[in-house]
């Protein structure tokens, strides 16, 4: 027999595979750590293990792909979460 009770919903798993605790996490890591490029970046979601940041710059997804290990070993000392990597996207708002 069937319950008849609501299922809670867990924000932590969801088929898209969002964390959304620890995109909370990297937003306050990226928001501490002062990187000369940080004010150049829009955090999108941690999508299986993989953080996503959004910019405008060619040249600040240049500069975070270079320096991607030093970050995520950087997140993983201070934070205690293991990141595969960071996914850079261009933004791109003429439509």
């Amino acid at each position: 027999m069937e319950s008849t009770e609501p299922t809670k919903i867990n924000a932590e798993r969801n088929n898209l595979g969002i964390s959304f605790e620890k995109s909370k996490k990297i937003e306050n890591y990226f928001n501490k750590n002062k990187y000369t490029w940080s004010k150049e970046i829009s955090l999108g979601p941690v999508l299986n293990n993989k953080a996503i940041i959004y910019t405008k710059s060619k040249r600040v997804k240049d500069i975070v792909q270079f320096e991607e290990q030093k970050i995520l070993i950087d997140i993983e000392k201070k934070l205690n979460i293991k990141l595969l990597s960071i996914d850079v996207q261009i933004l791109n708002n003429t439509q």
